[in-house]
C-alpha cells in the first residue's frame, strides 16, 4: 500500500513542470490593451504588459499570481512575446528585469537584432550571454499558440 502512495510522488518529482507548461496553458494576446496573458482558475491571470510605440514594444512587466510561481508561466509569456516580435518584425525594449535576465540567458545573434534596449543590455559587462555553453536557437513559432482578442 505504501508503494502506491510513493509511486505518484516519485514520478511527479522526476517530471519538470516547466518543460510542459505549454501543454497546459494557452497564451492570449490583446494588442489593444498591450497584454499577453494566460487565464488561470478563479478569474486570475498571468500577465505580460507592454507599451507599443510604433514598431517598438516596451516590455514593462510580468505578473504571475504567487500561487502559480515556479510553474514556468513567466518564461512561457516571455518566449511567446519574443516569438511574436520576431514573426511580426517588431523591436523590443526590455524594461522588465525578468525578461532582461532571460534574454541574456538565451542571447544569440538572431535575437540580438530585435532588442533595442536598455543600454546596459546592449553594451557593457552585462551584455554578454550568461552561459557560454547554451544552445543558440530561437523558440519555434509552432510551439506557441497566440490568440488575439
Amino acid at each position: 500500500m505504501s508503494y502506491m502512495i510513493k509511486l505518484p510522488s516519485l514520478i511527479s518529482s522526476k517530471i519538470k513542470r516547466n518543460r510542459f507548461t505549454r501543454l497546459f496553458y494557452t497564451v492570449h494576446h490583446s494588442e489593444k490593451r498591450g497584454l499577453f496573458y494566460v487565464k488561470l482558475d478563479n478569474d486570475s491571470r498571468a500577465i505580460l504588459h507592454y507599451i507599443s510605440e510604433g514598431k517598438v514594444l516596451d516590455m514593462q512587466r510580468i505578473n504571475v499570481p504567487h500561487r502559480y510561481t515556479g510553474k514556468g508561466l513567466a518564461r512561457l509569456l516571455t518566449e511567446t512575446a519574443f516569438t511574436y516580435v520576431i514573426l511580426n518584425n517588431y523591436y523590443m525594449y526590455l524594461t522588465c528585469e525578468y525578461m532582461q535576465k532571460y534574454y541574456l540567458a538565451i542571447k544569440n545573434p538572431d535575437l540580438e537584432e530585435y532588442v533595442v534596449g536598455p543600454p546596459h543590455i546592449l553594451e557593457g559587462p552585462d551584455s554578454k550571454s550568461l552561459d557560454p555553453n547554451i544552445i543558440y536557437e530561437l523558440p519555434d513559432p509552432e510551439d506557441f499558440l497566440i490568440y488575439s482578442s
